[in-house]
């Protein structure tokens, strides 16, 4: 019996309405896991120079975005690509714009696409992914002490490694398009804008450099569109980077500075509105360099929005070895706010095999998994103000506390679960869980109902219970508990404060002995 040939995998596709263009990638994703691309399209379009000069995305960039979109579009068609087979996504910065709104909803009714904005969140775990591929291709940046620095349109990002883990990050509010238009707004484009420029840059150095103060440094890794783009014009890449000298970038940046818009755009064969950011970015990535000491840069190969937008198509799966990163700088929020470590995680622990085993009946996808557990990290850091309704204090603090890998989204889950891991039950009139529709506020139930009980376990915070097992009867969720006969404190705890879970999953929680 002859069987047919395995059939190809079929086309999908990102859009993303970048900083300075609007660009679209189209490929097929492996049986490994990577990206195959086979068709990249790339336009001009000055969101970021908009924004930051404005406050508006403007109505000519507007109608410049439709207009480019439907050529995308009939592009895609030509490859007989359904729409449920591409995205569209929008840069960060664009929250920043007052119309934002507006233009996403413009994107919308032009392509039938659901138009996401990437968050911090997002960008970072990006920015950390591209991180992470260097150190496995280069071993000698995996085993050392390394700091990544990201210099985007509107922030700069900093990752700190050692010996390949990720030990320390921070987010500045500085970028290469937001100090341009900050310098030209006030000057123009005056021959004294790049000492203009300078000052703009030197704050968020000086910042950065002082945050950094208590590290040692063996190499330092510099990501950006702007950098990555001229790099390999001046070294060589090899094993994923190229290793350019502090004096060769100095060289390089005083050389094109001179060079006039229509110059620069010929010499280095971008468009205009991307060789707008070249001097800045390459102005802030010296004076990094410069302040830190640093003999040479490492600049990752390739191009970073493409890289981007690859891991965009592939949805950039949540490894095990990011979760773990990004709890592991839960718990250094934890360490900032004095919380009680061993309760944490021992909490975090029976949240997630509440979460894992009873998957049936919350039927939540696996992210929030992630979120939970952090939650269950941080449920208590409004201890730190004062004990007393320390759950609202633990609101408040998380939702001002940028948490590394989360989105702004799964950031204010936290702060809800944390908010909500005692008695208090959320209504509908409370600051923040009013603002999320019907489907978000019964997430912050499923899983504030799971943190009440895996914190009950642990009431006394000496860790008595060490394990449970969990049997699901009837109308009935018993947990048994090896090795701990008296379970007293522990089931006033769930009966005071277990009250959601059996209005949210219909089971009475019951401890008993195996």
């Amino acid at each position: 019996m002859s069987t047919s040939p395995p059939q190809p995998p079929a086309e999908h596709a990102v859009i993303y309405v970048g900083a300075a263009s609007l660009s679209m990638v189209i490929g097929s994703t492996t049986e490994t896991g990577t990206f195959r691309q086979v068709e990249h399209l790339d336009m001009p379009l000055p969101i970021a120079r908009d924004i930051f000069r404005t406050g508006i995305v403007t109505r000519s960039t507007m109608e410049q975005a439709a207009a480019i979109l439907r050529d995308y579009l009939q592009t895609t068609r030509e490859y007989d690509m359904p729409l449920e087979a591409i995205r569209l996504h929008n840069t960060n910065i664009l929250s920043e714009a007052t119309n934002h709104e507006i233009f996403l909803n413009r994107l919308q009714v032009t392509t039938g696409l659901n138009a996401r904005l990437i968050d911090d969140g997002d960008m970072t775990r990006l920015v950390y992914q591209i991180a992470r591929r260097l150190l496995e291709k280069n071993p000698k940046l995996a085993e050392g002490n390394t700091f990544v620095s990201h210099i985007g349109p509107g922030n700069t990002r900093a990752l700190y490694f050692r010996q390949g883990r990720l030990t320390a990050y921070s987010n500045y509010r500085l970028g290469i398009f937001r100090a341009r238009e900050a310098v030209a707004g006030l000057e123009g484009e005056s021959p004294d804008h790049l000492l203009h420029l300078e000052e703009q840059i030197r704050g968020v150095v000086d910042h950065l450099a002082q945050d950094y103060s208590g590290y040692k440094f063996d190499h330092h890794v510099a990501i950006g569109a702007e950098l990555q783009s001229i790099a390999p014009l001046l070294a060589a890449p090899k094993q994923g980077a190229s290793r350019v000298t502090e004096l060769e970038l100095e060289r390089f940046t005083e050389k094109i500075a001179t060079l006039s818009p229509d110059q620069l755009v010929r010499r280095l064969h971008v468009h205009y509105t991307g060789g707008e950011g070249i001097v800045p970015a390459l102005q802030t990535n010296l004076a990094l360099a410069r302040r830190f000491g640093d003999e040479a840069i490492w600049v990752p190969e390739g191009d970073f929005q493409r890289e981007l937008m690859q891991d965009l198509v592939i949805a950039s799966p949540r490894t095990a070895s990011f979760q773990e990163e990004v709890m592991q700088a839960a718990c250094e929020i934890g360490v900032r706010y004095k919380t009680d470590r061993k309760h944490a995680d021992h909490v975090a622990n029976f949240a997630q095999q509440l979460f894992r085993e009873l998957k049936t009946l919350h039927g939540l996808d696996s992210r929030y998994e992630l979120v939970l557990r952090v939650a269950a990290i941080l449920h208590e850091v409004g201890m730190f103000v004062s004990p007393r309704e320390h759950h609202k204090h633990s609101l408040y603090i998380l939702m001002q506390t940028e948490i590394f890998g989360l989105s702004t989204a799964e950031r204010e889950y936290v702060a809800l679960l944390a908010r909500y891991h005692r008695r208090y039950n959320p209504e509908r009139n409370h600051p923040h869980f009013s603002d999320l529709d019907r489907e978000e506020r019964m997430i912050v139930f499923k899983l504030a109902a799971l943190l009440r009980i895996a914190d009950a376990l642990d009431r006394s915070h000496a860790q008595r219970v060490k394990s449970i097992i969990l049997r699901p009867e009837g109308s009935r969720l018993t947990i048994l508990t090896p090795g701990v006969e008296d379970t007293t404190i522990e089931q006033i705890a769930i009966n005071s404060k277990c009250d959601i879970f059996r209005e949210i999953y219909g089971f009475d929680v019951l401890l008993s002995q195996p």
